[in-house]
């Protein structure tokens, strides 16, 4: 008995952490006698998230959009003041939904989307039942979205927090897989001179590459112009693997490379290197304690990996399937084009994990997934280029 009694599911920490941050916001607004507690609420269950570094980046991302959703329905709310119809009401709401998502899955911003549209939609149709204006009618709504996304973050970053999803330093013994899918709506966007740079992944994540205060990144860079210089990172080794179009690439003093497509080039960021040709190109820098590797993976490849370095795979195209077994464990992943998944690690101390690399055309031939993986050198060993 006592043995099914212990197999019995149990909450987990994010459901109790949901369930302390909306009762403090239940009590906060009960001892202020302030309305507005369910959309404070409604913020928090939306907020709360399994890791401090996820609930940071919902949370801006959720700002975002609840400031925007206020200054769209603030807009359309005093146009009612005009004219209180249905028919313009229905209008506005129909217009502003349209607007609203067009524009932000424009700039990449889906994640602000649908907090940014319950804001807009609850400003929008408030002032017509409350006894104020509507410019105080939307501060009072974002005010209350701003207050679970405050309480959310806190909370996950107070109560109960969990390790960072990092593959170093790791001993849990649970085999329950750990990873994180991302999307391109998820890379820091850095616009440039000559074309545009995808920061995929940064480690530590907050980490910042101006400061060179990072052991390891991944990017994705595309090149517009027809030639230019690389952008320089002493201290660190840069690998580059283009996936598209042609670069002549040349490191004064040390030697140049044609490189087509999926061909790599290896140099130290200090180098003066320039490029002549456009594409776009998957870069890995690293720093003098780590080594890393870019490898092109087809269907039907099998590896067995260890939990003693971090590894990422980007996807080259639709279709691609990724099985991890672990201990008995399976998880199956079907990734789109351009689809990142980060696996962190595996919660079973050292035991090493399979990766089977497969695709929805079993018949394909070329690559379809590139594996990005990064360890720290063993105390005295020199890196190499």
């Amino acid at each position: 008995m006592r043995e099914k009694l212990r197999k019995l599911p149990y909450p987990g920490l994010r459901n109790i952490k949901t369930a302390i941050a909306a009762t403090f916001c239940v009590v906060l607004y009960t001892l202020i006698g302030r309305p507005g507690v369910a959309l404070a609420c409604i913020t928090v269950f939306i907020c709360m998230q399994e890791s401090v570094d996820k609930a940071l980046r919902v949370s801006v991302d959720r700002g975002i959009g609840t400031l925007l959703g206020g200054a769209f329905g603030l807009g359309a709310a005093m146009l009612l003041v005009y004219d209180q119809s249905l028919l313009v009401l229905a209008a506005l709401i129909f217009v502003g939904i349209v607007l609203f998502i067009f524009l932000f899955a424009l700039f990449k911003m889906e994640g602000t989307i649908a907090i940014g549209l319950a804001t807009f939609v609850i400003v929008t149709i408030g002032p017509e039942f409350a006894e104020i204006t509507p410019l105080w009618h939307a501060i009072a709504r974002v005010t209350d979205t701003m207050v679970g996304i405050v309480v959310a973050f806190l909370v996950n970053a107070l109560f109960f927090r969990p390790r960072p999803e990092r593959f170093r330093g790791h001993t849990a013994v649970n085999p329950v897989f750990h990873y994180e899918r991302r999307k391109s709506s998820h890379y820091k966007t850095v616009k440039w001179d000559g074309g545009y740079t995808w920061e995929m992944y940064i480690y530590p994540e907050d980490a910042i590459d101006e400061n060179l205060d990072f052991d390891f990144r991944a990017a994705l860079t595309m090149r517009l112009t027809e030639s230019g210089v690389y952008r320089k990172f002493p201290g660190y080794k840069r690998q580059v693997m283009l996936l598209d179009g042609d670069l002549h690439v040349t490191h004064r003093d040390h030697h140049d490379i044609i490189l087509g497509q999926y061909e790599q080039d290896v140099s130290m960021g200090a180098w003066d290197s320039q490029y002549a040709g456009k594409g776009t190109e998957l870069s890995l820098l690293t720093r003098d304690q780590c080594a890393g590797e870019l490898k092109l993976l087809h269907c039907g490849d099998e590896l067995e990996l260890d939990n003693g370095q971090f590894t990422s795979f980007y996807s080259l195209t639709d279709g691609v399937k990724l099985r991890f077994t672990n201990q008995g464990k399976v998880y199956r992943e079907e990734l789109a084009r351009g689809d990142y998944v980060i696996v962190s690690w595996f919660q079973n101390g050292t035991e090493p994990y399979t990766v089977e690399i497969r695709h929805r055309e079993k018949e394909t031939t070329g690559p379809v997934a590139l594996m990005i993986s990064c360890r720290y050198r063993e105390e005295g060993q020199a890196p190499s280029i």
